[in-house]
């Protein structure tokens, strides 16, 4: 029994002193964020000095395409930031796809895969889309005669006469 409570008593120490220790780095983290803030506010601070001194218009990148006065992300950060451009939203007219896929599909002699129909949507309408599936998926909402089966991995669709 002592045994057993000796080892527990070990093991609360060991516990202790590790949240203890956790309890101190994040402290000394946090310092030295603080001073690197600090130092980094002075840099810029000198910075916009010398922008100012020699004539530079305030805000503008500096030489190496880095940061702007005023913010303080990473050369790397903010080249991965600029190089992203968002899309802008596509609005579809989601009935007017389920009539074409219905049209497309009551001329097919059989089921089509999803492929196919999309193919066939690009054909006829000149249709691009970077995620078919989800928008034939939108559109079908819209149409009571589609009907969709599995086989195995694949979907078909078909027309309900």
């Amino acid at each position: 029994m002592s045994t057993t409570n000796n080892e527990r008593q070990a093991l609360q120490m060991t516990l202790q002193f590790l949240l203890e220790q956790r309890v101190s780095i994040r402290k000394e983290y946090l310092q030295r964020d603080k001073e690197l803030a600090e130092e980094i506010k002075q840099l810029l601070h000198r910075i916009r000095q010398l922008d100012e001194q020699f004539g530079v218009p305030s805000g503008m990148d500096d030489q190496q395409g880095g940061t702007t006065i005023g913010t303080a992300v990473p050369v790397e950060m903010s080249a991965k930031r600029a190089g992203r451009v968002r899309r802008p939203y596509q609005h579809h007219d989601y009935p007017r796809i389920a009539r074409e896929v219905e049209a497309i599909l009551e001329e097919a002699t059989a089921p089509l895969t999803l492929t196919q129909l999309y193919g066939e949507l690009q054909k006829h309408q000149g249709f691009e889309w970077p995620h078919p599936y989800i928008i034939i998926q939108k559109a079908l909402k819209y149409s009571e005669r589609v009907q969709v089966q599995k086989e195995g991995r694949k979907l078909m669709f078909s027309i309900v006469k």
